[in-house]
């Protein structure tokens, strides 16, 4: 008995799944062939249809910019949070009884409708990563207007990749590109066309050292082996501000250059503080280098940067190898003058011994060791002073020049590597 009442509820269980299996597949085959838009069933209607069947559909897009992140050099990528915003006509689900050509009325489609209706396959094709935004409420929003026209907006943080040129660094100016293309439809399905006024922000867009000049447009559609597939591209033309750079590189460079000439005024006998203040100069400007560049990628050409600091590290190195050049020529001087004086005093005594003359060659009083340690090395003090004074006005005009000649080149002359078509 108790075994029949077993068998009895095991059939009626299998049977209340099966009904419940069917009921599920029911329903999603129901939701397939139509779909219910305020309360009025739309039958008939398939969202992996195209809206206009064998003709391609017009999709716009336009993107409001709430702020870029962090733009790395390191890793030439850039991050930007922004709405995207489509639009597009689906003539299968126009509502009401109005006046169609009044496009001003519209519902608010609730959430997840997105996941029923067809809507464009978007992804950004530069893209690293990317993620929606869902505090508090899912950041999406649909509306319909009466017409069939779908507005369609999401909020979206990305991170796209942005080949940059650092030639001019950091004078430069980087073009980074947003690509929206669309995944799985040809263009003979779907094509993009822009708002028109595709780029938008509020006009206090701020970033730490880059400021938004203008955002070229451009398509970017392109063949594959499996077709055409429609490309819209937006590139933001970022200006690098030099202000950052002025204060932290530039003029600590400058100054530690000027810092260098200070031996110049200093007395050659100070061996001690000459030397000193040649080595911090150098490694200070060693080290000011390497922090310049250290969050520079690796890359094969000669930036702006490089040829400042290496030639503020000439000029520093220049400046110590000047008083090695003169210290060295000085105390050869003194050297060679000793064994002179010396010969010349023993020549004297020969000539008063052949007078018959009896004179010692070698005083015991060192008279001549005394002479030679008293009597300044004219000459060669004359000649170190002069290139001191020499190094006072050839090393500021040359740096001059210099100075004259860089900003020049990579701030006038020197155009920005722009991308082909902007």
């Amino acid at each position: 008995m108790k075994l029949h009442i077993n068998l009895i509820n095991i059939f009626i269980l299998l049977l209340l799944e099966l009904s419940a299996t069917v009921g599920k597949k029911h329903r999603k085959q129901e939701r397939e062939r139509g779909i219910r838009i305020r309360g009025e069933w739309i039958a008939g209607y398939d969202k992996r249809e195209s809206p206009h069947g064998d003709l391609a559909t017009q999709v716009k897009i336009g993107i409001y910019i709430n702020s870029f992140y962090s733009i790395s050099e390191q890793t030439m990528d850039y991050s930007v949070n922004i709405y995207l915003r489509q639009s597009w006509y689906d003539p299968r689900i126009k509502f009401g009884k109005g006046d169609p050509s009044d496009k001003t009325e519209m519902t608010k489609l609730p959430d997840g409708t997105w996941d029923e209706i067809w809507v464009p396959d978007l992804f950004f094709r530069n893209e690293k990563k990317a993620e929606f935004h869902s505090v508090t409420i899912p950041n999406r929003l649909m509306r319909l207007y009466m017409d069939g026209r779908i507005w369609y907006a999401m909020k979206i943080t990305t991170t796209l990749s942005c080949p940059m040129n650092l030639i001019k660094y950091p004078m430069d100016t980087q073009f980074c590109p947003l690509m929206i293309e669309s995944f799985g439809y040809t263009m003979d399905t779907i094509y993009f066309n822009w708002w028109d006024k595709a780029v938008a922000h509020d006009g206090t867009l701020e970033m730490p050292q880059f400021r938004l000049v203008e955002a070229h447009l451009k398509d970017c559609s392109q063949n594959y082996s499996t077709g055409a597939y429609p490309c819209l591209q937006v590139n933001f033309e970022l200006k690098r501000d030099i202000g950052f750079y002025l204060i932290q590189i530039y003029i600590p460079s400058i100054l530690i250059v000027i810092l260098s000439w200070v031996a110049f005024w200093i007395n050659i006998d100070a061996i001690p503080a000459r030397v000193s203040l040649g080595l911090l100069t150098v490694l200070t400007m060693t080290t000011q280098s390497t922090g310049a560049t250290s969050s520079l990628p690796r890359v094969s050409y000669v930036k702006a940067i490089d040829v400042w600091m290496s030639v503020c590290l000439l000029f520093v190195f220049t400046s110590l190898l000047e008083f090695a050049v003169v210290n060295v020529l000085s105390r050869k001087e003194v050297k060679s003058i000793r064994p002179n004086m010396i010969r010349r005093k023993v020549s004297k005594n020969k000539k008063d011994s052949e007078a018959g003359e009896v004179i010692e060659t070698m005083p015991h009083d060192s008279s001549i060791r005394n002479n030679t340690a008293i009597m300044p090395d004219l000459e060669g003090k004359h000649k170190a002073r002069t290139i001191d004074k020499i190094s006072r006005r050839v090393f500021p005009i040359s740096f001059l020049i210099f100075n004259v000649v860089y900003w020049i080149i990579y701030a006038l002359i020197m155009g920005d590597n722009r991308p082909p078509d902007i």
